[in-house]
């Protein structure tokens, strides 16, 4: 996603350059809708009605008026999923409108007058879909290709409670010698978190998600710094899916030092060559080559009710102990390798039924308790999450994205 942003900037630069220049040698001003010049998505985050303005900017300011109209343009949409490996849908034509339309450029002005996109009726904007309206202007002026056109995802912002799980942990027993997940090809892992305070003695280890020894996210080592990230053991490629102890590492140590205090999305993505860690939809670092097999019936995991050393894949623990300070909200696991575009507008939630996804616990709530004290998966696959050592308290009006 970096790469296409870093290539569609350098793209638009040429034709600021070749639009600007005439045949003897002068340079042309042009215009382009506000804000294209280095990138043109829009991400706007709403809670209820609310409005995106829209101005035409030009690169001087202007000795004639120059005038433009906007108009949405759904029909681009298709395209641009095409070339930026994502599945928006249209929004809704009766969820938005847009407002003044027709703007001028008014002499001695670089900048138009505002037109708005309203979003009309929020309540059309269904949970778990992601939508993109495409917007286009026309205008007289000397109207820049690359910037006539914005795409503007609509983020709805809701409102959760959020789970504080400090000396809290949760396992999967479910995942627990199931052969059906241990011929994993691809793999993401996915958590939303805040550290209240990371551990400070000997390992220093605060534990996200995953099998201890074998597949697993965590901060902290005695390797690392307690706010480092970690992907340790990263095993895949193993002889044999019960076994998975006997495969390859990958395990990973990322440079990034992270704060206290703030929400992360973190995912884990295997897409059967490559292991990419993402950071709010972003990759962190390279990727790192790999290739077999993942399994996550296996972790060594001394201490639990299970016996033999064979523990199950757990949220907030690992080891006997090595527990996170922090919030959690929408913890996943898929068999599929999610894409940057779907983990950044995901983050709050995804359709429990979606293709691929294994498990899925929202810790969004008391509701998400089940009668026997565990963690709901609204997959429907029946991997509750186990309350280990006490159930979280719960962190109401988190408004999410971040």
């Amino acid at each position: 996603m970096m790469n296409k942003t870093k290539i569609f900037v350098l793209a638009l630069i040429v034709l600021v350059l070749a639009a600007c220049k005439d045949g003897n040698g002068d340079y042309r001003d042009v215009v382009y809708i506000t804000g294209t010049m280095q990138k043109n998505t829009i991400r706007k985050g709403f809670e209820g009605n609310d409005s995106v303005d829209l101005t035409l900017s030009c690169t001087a300011k202007v000795t004639e008026a120059i005038t433009g109209s906007f108009t949405a343009a759904p029909e681009l949409l298709a395209a641009y999923n095409q070339v930026n490996n994502s599945s928006y849908i249209a929004s809704p034509a009766d969820a938005y409108s847009i407002e003044n339309p027709s703007v001028t450029i008014e002499p001695g002005e670089h900048v138009s007058t505002n037109a708005k996109l309203l979003i009309a009726d929020p309540t059309k904007f269904e949970e778990g879909k992601n939508y993109c309206l495409p917007v286009r202007v026309k205008s007289d002026g000397n109207l820049l290709d690359a910037g006539s056109v914005v795409y503007i995802v609509f983020v709805p912002i809701i409102t959760v409670d959020v789970a504080d799980i400090n000396d809290k942990a949760f396992l999967v027993p479910g995942f627990r010698n199931n052969e059906a997940l241990g011929h994993l090809s691809q793999l993401t892992m996915e958590c939303k978190v805040y550290v209240n305070e990371f551990q400070h003695d000997n390992p220093y280890i605060s534990t996200l998600m995953g099998c201890e020894e074998n597949f697993l996210l965590r901060f902290g080592d005695v390797s690392c710094d307690p706010d480092q990230l970690q992907l340790a053991g990263g095993k895949t490629g193993a002889p044999s899916w019960d076994k998975p102890d006997k495969g390859t590492a990958h395990a990973t140590t990322f440079p990034t030092h992270f704060p206290t205090g703030k929400w992360c999305h973190f995912a884990c993505v295997y897409d059967g060559s490559q292991i990419t860690m993402y950071l709010n939809g972003e990759p962190m670092g390279d990727p790192v080559k790999a290739t077999g097999d993942i399994s996550l019936v296996w972790s060594y995991d001394y201490g639990t009710s299970y016996g033999d050393n064979n523990g199950p894949f757990a949220i907030g623990y690992s080891a006997g102990g090595r527990y996170l300070n922090g919030r959690i909200s929408e913890f996943r696991v898929w068999n599929v390798a999610r894409t940057p575009a779907e983990l950044l507008n995901n983050i709050c939630y995804v359709d429990p039924h979606s293709p691929g996804l294994i498990a899925y616990w929202r810790f969004q709530g008391p509701s998400d308790v089940l009668k026997d004290g565990s963690i709901r998966d609204w997959t429907g696959h029946g991997y509750n999450a186990v309350a280990k050592s006490g159930t979280p308290s719960w962190i109401p009006n988190h408004k999410c994205p971040y």
